[in-house]
């Protein structure tokens, strides 16, 4: 089974070598494996520090194009049955060689369309006490309280694996690893969204790993700055208003997001310090007004736009 790794990439010389390195691991570990990057009207040294790395393919693109339309041109060059989308400030944090093969028999449930991720990019268990950065540790515990919401009320389980329920409003589940013939272009902000809804509209399961051991994103990035959080979160309130339209999916103050509150609020006890629950209402507050931002703007930026408020690193 051929895997492809898929990156777009703007002006990421100060973050690339960290995932190109678990890139080189990965291939040491595979060769049956491809690392596709897209370069996206870069005008700094990543192409250079790319170059480093023989293994990796790398395409260039003119001006700024975004995500969708650089992952839409690689996906047509890859070759892999399997499709990870992998961002420039990310790392697939495999522990061994065991937990990739782990990951790459779980397809071969033909019923599996991808796997989502269960928790947060920023989560990382015994690196917590050490971040520094408020706007990290807000959007880390953030993030955390509102997948431990979905998973409790839009998954199940079966055969002691847990997967998304296939319903409307699953929609907030992010897939980055699926099977490739099950990709469509994808013309919002919300790609990751996208992608969960059609794998499971196509009648295909996802499953949602309980154990952080499995493989998983995790932050190559070790702060935040809240301004960019704020960018962040209004960028998120318009790809969430985007797939809604797309998919006529009606989700809404009450129905989703108080009950995600009142979850969260509920489950503060989660957050063992009083730094990590300031930070939380930090990033709350942060978040509200993002959504209230967007929703107040009579004129919407269009998704290519909306791709040039992701936070620079």
């Amino acid at each position: 089974m051929k895997i492809s790794f898929l990156m777009a990439a703007h002006n990421e010389e100060k973050i690339i070598r960290k995932p190109l390195e678990n890139f080189r691991k990965i291939h040491q570990m595979d060769k049956n494996v491809e690392f596709l990057i897209g370069l996206d009207g870069c005008n700094d040294k990543t192409e250079g520090i790319i170059k480093e790395y023989r293994f990796v393919k790398y395409y260039k693109f003119d001006g700024r194009n975004g995500k969708p339309v650089i992952i839409d041109n690689l996906i047509k060059k890859s070759k892999g049955e399997i499709i990870i989308i992998h961002d420039a400030d990310w790392i697939l944090n495999i522990k061994d060689k065991d937990k990739w093969i782990k990951l790459k028999k779980e397809f071969n449930d033909k019923s599996l369309g991808g796997i989502a991720e269960s928790y947060p990019i920023e989560y990382i268990p015994n690196k917590i006490n050490k971040i520094k950065s408020i706007g990290h540790l807000g959007s880390l515990w953030g993030n955390y309280l509102w997948m431990d919401f979905q998973k409790k009320y839009y998954t199940y389980k079966k055969d002691k694996k847990t997967y998304i329920k296939p319903s409307k409003n699953s929609f907030p589940f992010l897939v980055n690893i699926f099977r490739k013939k099950l990709y469509h272009k994808n013309i919002t902000l919300g790609d990751d969204f996208e992608r969960t809804i059609d794998i499971l509209r196509k009648g295909y399961k996802i499953i949602i790993p309980i154990n952080e051991e499995f493989p998983r994103m995790i932050a190559a990035y070790d702060t935040i700055r809240l301004r960019d959080i704020g960018k962040q979160k209004e960028r998120t309130a318009l790809a969430r208003e985007q797939v809604f339209k797309k998919y006529n999916i009606k989700i809404n103050l009450f129905n989703f997001y108080i009950p995600l509150l009142l979850h969260s609020l509920k489950n503060l006890k989660k957050i063992n310090d009083y730094k990590g629950k300031t930070a939380f209402f930090i990033w709350l507050i942060t978040f509200s007004i993002g959504a209230i931002k967007n929703k107040l703007k009579t004129k919407k930026k269009t998704t290519k736009e909306g791709w040039l408020m992701r936070a620079k690193r």
